[in-house]
């Protein structure tokens, strides 16, 4: 399943717990201009809370962002594993 950018950082903050913006970036393959636009975004629609500890941004999720992260991760997980049984 190809997930978007702002699943992939809900499933990383996941996997990964509590993270900076510039890890989640390096992580999901963005540059930190767009890992902090898509974090911003998230943060709009109550999926990640972020605590600023100068210098540092920690962005993790809600109980909300956890949901439809475990969602979305086992929706991929489901579909990965029906795509290696057809090979």
């Amino acid at each position: 399943m190809f997930l978007t950018i702002k699943q992939k950082i809900l499933v990383t903050l996941l996997e990964e717990g509590p993270l900076q913006n510039s890890d989640i970036a390096k992580r999901v393959g963005i540059t930190e201009q767009w890992c902090s636009e898509m974090i911003n975004a998230l943060h709009m629609e109550g999926l990640i809370e972020s605590q600023i500890i100068t210098p540092r941004r920690i962005n993790k999720l809600t109980n909300r962002g956890s949901e439809v992260a475990k969602h979305l991760k086992g929706i991929s997980e489901n579909i990965t594993g029906q795509i290696d049984t057809t090979k």
